[in-house]
């Protein structure tokens, strides 16, 4: 029997799903990654904790796996979009990396805007993507990019701790914001004009390479320090809304999906190119197909950090279990889960979070409801607005991340948007990676046929009406208030 190894570097943790040749997962792991914020509105990482949190996930599954993780056919990486690391001549990281929800970049992805880079890169300039941040970088800590002798991306540099790589792919490209849409999907390049807003060159640059190609294989030093196999393969990968396709089925260009993880992204699948700035445009997992995507900063990340300050004496279950308690509405209590400013639709770097309509009378049932309501109807924000700006509604989003496992929150999400939900067993892009590596590896011809060899229905959730319409009075209530 063969076994596959797909590695996914989240904003809050690292997952590793272990697959067997039939596409059955036998194990995963996780481990906890830490973010500083070193200002209001930003938010890094340290690379070095990634390479010890892959050391960490990949020493449990050699624990309670050792027969089949001595058996990894091939690995492939997953990550988040938007996190440039920046290394010195001698490859070492010059400075923490900055994540995708910091917001420090505003100014320069105005000024970005006023350049019309939008014409080329399809994509409409928010600090969320690279190039603004590094624009930032060069105008606050000269001195670093002056050191800077290359860029990686966060999944990249980690897997080059396995291989000694370097290059990249079209998801990461694109989500860098320092290419030509078409000629990153097309022809691999990156765009010297762009490049130069950050004082930037093509040699600073990582080659880019197809996401089913191969990186490298497992160095005799990687091998001694994660218990791996030497010279195991190891495939590039794409970022996590790319690969995570494949924990849908079936699997078409039609496809939508909803994310529960760290942020909360509502991805559609689409073969025409067209942007709908400022709904995101990235290259997908199938050939010759696209898929527009708008997410929100905070998702379970909100959800947690209401649990800790609020239910601190309860685990997400038991949260879960007390907020069913409460009526719909949470009895006037109202969530607004904008913990680091904002992305999708509202785009605003100075958001901030707040807990209204409290009262002598509030229940911390009330608090538990309200979190996932406020959550949810900012998820139904970004899809009334995507579906606006694209001229479609698709009939059903496939679940995805570490929330699609909460029943009682799926179905409140589908009525909440009035669109079927479904939901597979395996929901974590780790599951997928692992996909991507068979398929990288010729267990399957391709993608389509990996993400129907993986799916197992779990779930599905038919929007009650009489639901939706109170839902639809209360969503009105969250934007009435927000705006006052």
């Amino acid at each position: 029997m063969s076994y596959f190894l797909g590695i996914d570097l989240g904003a809050s943790s690292l997952k590793a799903s272990l697959v067997d040749g039939q596409a059955r997962q036998l194990a995963s792991a996780s481990a906890p990654i830490a973010s500083a914020h070193p200002q209001a509105g930003q938010v890094e990482q340290n690379p070095a904790d990634w390479l010890s949190a892959l050391c960490h996930v990949l020493a449990s599954l050699q624990h309670t796996q050792e027969n089949s993780f001595l058996k990894i056919e091939a690995i492939c990486f997953s990550g988040g979009a938007h996190i440039a690391v920046l290394q010195g001549a001698d490859g070492a990281v010059l400075r923490p990396a900055i994540m995708w929800s910091d917001q420090r970049a505003h100014e320069e992805a105005s000024f970005l805007q006023s350049q019309n880079v939008e014409a080329v890169t399809r994509n409409r300039p928010n600090p969320t993507w690279s190039l603004p941040q590094l624009i930032w970088l060069q105008k606050h800590q000269p001195e670093m990019m002056q050191k800077c002798h290359r860029i990686s991306f966060a999944k990249d540099w980690l897997r080059s701790q396995l291989t000694g790589d370097w290059q990249t792919d079209a998801s990461e490209a694109v989500g860098a914001l320092m290419t030509d849409y078409h000629n990153a999907t097309q022809h691999n390049q990156w765009h010297d004009d762009l490049l130069a807003y950050a004082g930037l060159s093509p040699q600073h640059m990582p080659p880019l390479a197809d996401m089913l190609s191969m990186a490298g294989h497992v160095t005799q030093s990687a091998a001694q320090q994660t218990g791996l196999k030497v010279g195991t393969p190891v495939y590039q990968g794409a970022i996590d809304t790319t690969v995570e396709w494949l924990c849908c089925a079936p699997l078409t260009a039609g496809t939508a999906s909803l994310k529960l993880a760290s942020a909360g992204v509502l991805a559609f699948g689409d073969t025409s190119a067209k942007p709908h700035p400022p709904v995101s445009l990235y290259p997908h997992i199938l050939p010759d197909t696209h898929y527009h995507a708008a997410g929100m900063n905070n998702c379970m990340g909100a959800l947690h950090w209401v649990r800790q300050l609020y239910l601190s004496d309860m685990d997400l279950h038991e949260m879960q279990a007390l907020a069913q308690t409460a009526p719909m509405g949470s009895n006037g209590v109202v969530f607004y889960p904008y913990l680091n400013g904002e992305r999708a639709p509202l785009w605003d770097a100075s958001r901030t979070a707040s807990l209204c309509g409290l009262s002598r009378g509030t229940t911390r049932a009330d608090i538990a409801r309200a979190a996932y309501e406020g959550i949810g109807h900012a998820l139904n924000e970004i899809f009334q607005d995507m579906t606006a700006k694209i001229g479609a509604r698709p009939d059903r989003l496939h679940l995805l991340g570490g929330g699609a496992q909460d029943a009682f929150w799926g179905q409140m999400l589908a009525d909440m948007m009035d669109v079927e939900i479904a939901r597979g067993q395996h929901t974590d892009c780790s599951f997928a990676t692992a996909l991507m590596a068979m398929t990288a590896d010729g267990a399957f011809a391709d993608v389509t046929e990996a993400a129907a060899a993986g799916y197992q229905h779990a779930a599905h959730f038919t929007p009650d009406k009489s639901k939706t319409r109170g839902y639809a009075d209360f969503h009105d209530l969250f934007i009435a208030q927000r705006q006052q």
